[in-house]
This record gives C-alpha cells, sequence and structure tokens, in this order.
C-alpha cells in the first residue's frame, strides 16, 4: 500500500499562506525537477494536485501551529477521506480551533514543562549528540529554569546558546529571561506573542494588557481582577449575560490562546488565580508603553521624577520604596488617570499630591492609613476602592454614587470593625462589599411617604457581615446576593439568634461562609451549651450550592441538618467546625454533593453506609492528623475520582490507597489518591490528651 507523510509548518504570518502551504504538501511527493512548475498554478490548481497525489494513499498529515477555523476548513477540503484510516495532526495554540478540528475525543492540552523536561529539552537542543561540557551543567540548568516552562523559549535560548562556549556568556542569561531583552531569543518570542495579540478581538486587547499592572511572577485573584476589568468598563456585554459571567468569558478565551495561565482552583474547579508567563508581561508593558496606555512607577532611591506618556490611563506603582516625595507625582496631576494602584507595603504619604479627577479604580489595599483618607472622597467617579486602616469607625464614603466595589481591611487591629452608614443604601451601582467585620445599618425607606425599603439590586457578593446585622430587614435589601460571609466572635453568634431564621430570605445565594473566631477548642463533652444552634434545613436558601463552615464546633450528629440540603454540590468544613473523635452516617444524605473538604478537625473516624455519598467525586482532606479511616463505601462508589491527602498521618494514606487498589481490581481506574507532606510529621500526641491541652480553663 502506498503511504504518504508530511509535516508542514503553517505561515499564518504570511499573506499567501494557502500557496505556500500547498506548495510545501504537493512538493514533498512530486517528482525531482518538477517543483518549478508549482510556482505557476493557482491555489485551486494546487488543491486538485494535493488531492489526487494523496487519492488511494494511507496518509499522515502534520499541520504545525493552526490558527483559525476557516484555515482547517479550506486544508480539509484538500484531503481525501476515502477509508484508507489516513490521520490528520494539528497543533494550535486556540483550544477552539483544536475543538472544531477534533473529530470525536476532546483535544491533547499541553502544559509547562516540569524542570525535568526543561533540562532535557535544553540538553537536545543546545547540544544534540555532541556532548555536554560538565562545567557549563549548573547554569545551563539554571538557564533552563529561567524560561519558566515555555518550550518555545526554551528551544530559542538554547539553540542560541548552542554556538556560544563561554561561561560568562551562559551566566549573563542565567540571570533571568528579562536579560534577553536585546538578543534574538527575546525578540523571536515576542514576535510570536504578537501574533497572538493581533488576532484577539479588538475589545479583548486592553483586558488583555491589564494584565501587565499586576508585579511580574504575581498570583492573580480572578474576583479581583474580574472587579477591576468590571470598573475600567472593559467588557462587552452579550445579550443576556452578567458582567461577572461576561468577565469569565474573556478569561476563558485568553486562557484558550495560551495567553494566560491558571493558577489554582476551587473544589469545583473554578479558576481562583490566574497568572501570566514573564515574556508575556514584558510584551504587556511594551505594547501599553507603545500606545501610551499605562505607567509602571519604579521609583529611585534618589527621587527621581517621572514623566507620563500624554492620555496615560493607567498608573501601577511595584517600587519597595519606603516613601514618596511629593515632587515625585507633580507630573500626575494633570494627566488623565483612570487607574491608581500600589502592589507593595508602602507608606504612602502623599495621598492628597494625587489630583486624579477622572480616577474610577484605587486600589491601595497594600498601604497603610490610620484613618480613613478623605481626599478620596473628592474623587466622585471612583467606581473600585480598596483600602487598609488601623483605626476602625464609619465610611463617609456615601457621596461615592458610582462605586461599584468597596474592599476595606484592617491593620494591626483584629477587633476591627467597619461602620457603614444608612445612606450607603443609596449607592444603587455597588456589587461588591468586602471588609472583616461590617455593621450595616437597617436600609432607609424609598422616600417619607413610602413604607418600601432601599434595595442593594446590583450587590453580589459580601464578606464580613457581623451576626447582628442578619435582619429581614437588611436580607431584604441584599436580596440579589449571591456570596455572603457572615463572620463574628463566639459570643455575638450565641448572642444574636435572628440569623438563624432569615437566611430564607436570600433567595438567589448560591454561596454561604460561617466564621467564628477566638473561640477556644472545647471536648465533645467539655459544654453543649455555649454550642451555636444552626438554622433548621428548611431556613437554608433554596439555592445554595456551597457552604463553608469555620470554628462553629458543632457535634458530628448535627451533620444531618446539612445533608438535606437539596441541591448543595460543595462542603468545607474547617478550623473544627465540628467535634468529636466519630462522624457516623447512616442515613441517606447529600443527594447533589460533589466536592467535600476536611480541614483541620480532630476527628479519629469516618464511617457511612455505601449509598450516603451518591454523586460525591472529590474528597480532600487537610492536617487532620488523627483520622484513621475513611468510609469504606468508597471502595463500590461509581462516581469518586479523587482522594487528595494533606499533612495525613500514615494509616489514614494506606487506607485511601487500598480503595483505590480495590477500584483498579474491579476495572474502574478512574480514582486517583494523592498523598502531600505526610512524612513531615512530627509523632502525635495521645487524642484525648490534646483535647484536654486545647479545653478553655475553668
Amino acid at each position: 500500500m502506498n503511504k504518504q507523510a508530511c509535516w508542514v509548518n503553517l505561515p499564518e504570518a504570511q499573506l499567501k499562506w494557502k500557496s505556500s502551504l500547498l506548495q510545501g504538501w504537493v512538493a514533498s511527493y512530486v517528482a525531482i525537477g518538477k517543483e518549478e512548475e508549482l510556482d505557476k498554478k493557482s491555489d485551486s490548481e494546487l488543491a486538485v494536485c494535493l488531492k489526487q497525489g494523496l487519492m488511494g494513499r494511507r496518509y499522515l498529515v502534520v499541520v504545525d501551529d493552526i490558527w483559525s477555523k476557516k484555515a482547517w476548513d479550506e486544508i480539509r477540503l484538500c484531503l481525501p477521506d476515502d477509508g484508507k484510516r489516513s490521520r490528520v495532526l494539528l497543533t494550535t495554540r486556540d483550544v477552539e480551533v483544536a475543538q472544531y478540528a477534533s473529530s470525536r475525543e476532546d483535544p491533547f492540552r499541553m502544559h509547562l514543562l516540569d524542570p525535568d523536561d526543561s533540562w532535557n529539552l535544553f540538553y537536545q537542543q543546545a547540544f544534540g549528540e555532541k556532548g555536554f561540557p560538565i562545567e557549563f551543567e549548573n547554569v545551563g540548568k539554571e538557564v533552563a529554569k529561567n524560561c519558566k516552562g515555555l518550550p518555545l523559549m526554551i528551544s530559542v535560548v538554547a539553540k542560541i546558546l548552542s554556538s556560544k562556549r563561554t561561561l560568562d556568556e551562559w551566566r549573563k542569561v542565567a540571570e533571568g529571561v528579562s536579560s534577553l531583552a536585546d538578543v534574538d531569543a527575546y525578540l523571536q518570542c515576542s514576535g510570536v506573542l504578537a501574533l497572538s495579540y493581533n488576532h484577539l478581538p479588538s475589545y479583548l486587547k486592553c483586558s488583555f494588557l491589564y494584565f501587565g499592572l499586576f508585579p511580574k511572577v504575581s498570583e492573580i485573584s480572578v474576583e479581583k481582577l474580574f472587579r477591576l476589568w468590571i470598573a475600567e468598563g472593559l467588557l462587552k456585554v452579550k445579550g443576556m449575560e452578567g458582567l461577572e459571567e461576561t468577565a469569565a468569558s474573556h478569561l476563558g478565551y485568553l486562557i484558550d490562546k495560551s495567553l494566560v495561565i491558571v493558577g489554582k482552583r476551587s473544589l469545583d474547579g473554578k479558576i481562583m488565580t490566574c497568572m501570566i508567563h514573564d515574556l508575556v508581561h514584558d510584551f504587556c508593558l511594551k505594547e501599553a508603553d507603545n500606545q501610551s496606555l499605562f505607567y509602571i512607577m519604579n521609583i529611585s532611591i534618589d527621587g527621581s521624577r517621572w514623566v507620563l506618556p500624554q492620555g496615560c490611563r493607567w498608573v501601577s506603582n511595584h517600587s519597595d520604596s519606603r516613601d514618596c516625595s511629593p515632587t515625585q507625582f507633580n507630573d500626575l496631576a494633570h494627566n488623565k488617570v483612570r487607574s491608581f494602584s500600589v502592589h507593595n507595603d508602602n507608606y504612602f504619604k502623599h495621598l492628597a499630591q494625587l489630583h486624579f479627577k477622572l480616577l474610577r479604580v484605587l486600589d491601595l489595599e497594600q498601604v497603610n492609613f490610620i484613618n480613613f483618607p478623605r481626599h478620596i472622597l473628592d474623587l466622585l467617579l471612583l467606581r473600585s476602592l480598596a483600602l487598609s486602616i488601623s483605626k476602625p469607625g464609619y465610611l463617609p464614603i456615601t457621596h461615592l454614587w458610582n462605586l461599584q466595589t468597596l474592599i476595606v481591611r484592617p491593620r494591626f487591629n483584629h477587633k476591627w470593625r467597619m461602620f457603614l452608614q444608612s445612606k450607603i443604601w443609596k449607592l444603587s451601582q455597588l456589587r461588591h462589599l468586602h471588609s472583616w467585620s461590617i455593621y450595616l445599618n437597617s436600609p432607609q425607606t424609598v422616600s417619607e411617604n413610602e413604607v418600601k425599603n432601599l434595595v442593594l439590586e446590583n450587590l453580589q457578593t459580601v464578606s464580613g457581615l457581623t451576626p447582628s446585622c442578619c435582619t429581614k430587614e437588611i436580607f431584604e435589601g441584599i436580596k440579589n446576593v449571591k456570596k455572603l460571609e457572615i463572620a463574628g466572635e463566639e459570643d455575638k453568634f450565641r448572642s444574636e439568634t435572628g440569623w438563624r431564621n432569615t437566611l430564607k430570605y436570600l433567595k438567589e445565594l448560591e454561596e454561604l461562609n460561617v466564621v467564628v473566631w477566638y473561640g477556644r477548642i472545647l471536648s465533645a463533652a467539655a459544654s453543649a451549651a455555649s454550642r451555636l444552634r444552626l438554622p433548621s434545613p428548611g431556613s437554608f436558601p433554596p439555592n445554595l450550592k456551597k457552604l463553608t463552615l469555620s470554628g462553629i464546633r458543632l457535634p458530628w450528629k448535627r451533620m444531618n441538618i446539612f445533608s438535606k440540603l437539596p441541591n448543595l454540590e460543595v462542603l468545607e468544613l474547617k478550623d473544627h467546625a465540628f467535634l468529636g473523635d466519630e462522624w457516623e452516617v447512616t442515613e441517606t444524605g447529600f443527594p447533589k454533593l460533589k466536592f467535600l473538604l476536611l480541614e483541620y478537625l480532630f476527628i479519629r473516624y469516618w464511617r457511612s453506609t455505601d449509598d450516603y455519598f451518591q454523586c460525591l467525586e472529590h474528597v480532600y482532606i487537610k492536617d487532620c492528623r488523627f483520622l484513621e479511616e475513611i468510609p469504606e463505601g468508597f471502595a463500590d462508589s461509581v462516581t469518586l475520582q479523587l482522594i487528595e491527602l494533606h499533612q495525613c498521618c500514615h494509616p489514614l494514606v494506606t487506607f485511601a490507597k487500598q480503595i483505590q487498589e480495590t477500584h483498579e481490581e474491579l476495572g474502574n481506574n478512574m480514582l486517583k489518591v494523592y498523598a502531600f507532606d505526610t512524612t513531615k510529621l512530627s509523632p502525635l500526641p495521645d487524642y484525648p490528651a490534646a483535647l484536654e491541652r486545647l479545653r478553655p480553663s475553668e
């Protein structure tokens, strides 16, 4: 049987990519001496030649670096499908293209290389079969490491260094990727990134460049990124899609284009953090500089002044200076800056010098203020405000009518509380409200002649709400909130019992976090009267999907309350949420629970019937050092996919591995068991003695 193989790189950057591609393929099997005739043929004639030449043959075609669905459609028309079991393998940076071209299975996703694979690739590209001088090994490994797992960068740098034989040249590269700014490697990689950037839709380009405002090699909170995108007005909303949904769609697009890297994920797989490669960060800075879009302040010790580009919209301070002199802000006063952020622990003393009347985003969460800086009240267009304040008290923000996000963190004071005046109910644009401890007054009436109260219709997330504020009136005023954290001291939860009966008014609530502070740990028999009382199953919001409990110290028998929640998918139990050495369940519960986290609990045995967790997929156990058993019924589970153990005892790891082996014996290879940091555990004290030591003194 005639067989044919061909590998062609798709030159997307060329205007006549189709002709180049077809000529390359046809030339791979035409007779020697006839290649010059191909230059005279049109694209359609070349396509016919290719299809006729492959007809009746079994062929393998590799298309490297394809960029669009349209390009694949045109290529596919040239390839005959005549039952010869031919294959086409293509590579792309665009997940959408890969999914479109894939016949049946999901596309195979490439990841950044680990240090060993990075070194192996570097070694092959730099020296091949020539051998490697031993004195270069340590420097070479450092070079490979500084490429941060990016195969393109590793290959390009290795090829350049393969012709350089002095350790000094290698050491310069080993200092970091940024040192490559003047060499071919950096320029080649930047060219590839420019091509990716140019293929982005116009409405996404600013969202992508916004990553450059964050410090290099920083892990970025996705929630924060979304809030900033929304405040900056960077999102293009489609149809009935909400702002947060649009932001998630934009981020997903950038991830699919291999421009953004996923960092941490939540238990249920949602992206919590993301980052960009060093090279991508450098590209963002250069492209933004070309467009005079933003400016990164790196304050020098000698106090040299900055000169901002005309029309600069975003300013970010990455300096580690402990002070900023007023003269350094003279150039800033007359610019149309829309965003100002500080990404370090900087004692920023001269906020009064920042006359940014058009400012939309002010991120000073890393800066320590003793009192609320009143100059902020002049920023009437402000949409996002993040601060850290040492002294608690009322925040006079009620005239910031455009505010969408308010984040106020305490510094050096764990009993800090933020008081919000009644006029905050008039901030109709407010979407996110976050602090350590929030005291919120009851809503005002719409007018003097009406009984109807004001409602924050757009409010989506609230964290740090005190138990005393969990009233029917306040919950009806934030009725559309989707994520809520209730936090406070133990005695506040016991004295303010209203929150147990008012959660039902939050019809849209999907995520609830209950955090109890400072409660000292009691043994199971120590003081039943001091334990908190919980809402009945019918008092929880009907759409609740995620529940996190920290420090509430319930007996395990109270778990039956949560097992009846009809839509609960994620359950996190942290920091002595339950007390007692055994969690034993005998009845069916948790009809939709998929993800379960147990963290820092003094539990020894966990037992249940086979059908208790009917939908459970992932189990995470962290720092439960006394736990020795998990349900044997997991061995029969048809849904369980992952058991992940962190700082757990060896008997538990062994028990989990046995469950995995049982699955494999039954032909089920879906379940994976991972254990981390088990060898670092010091000998543990006796279980009852540990509880006795944590019991409060009489």
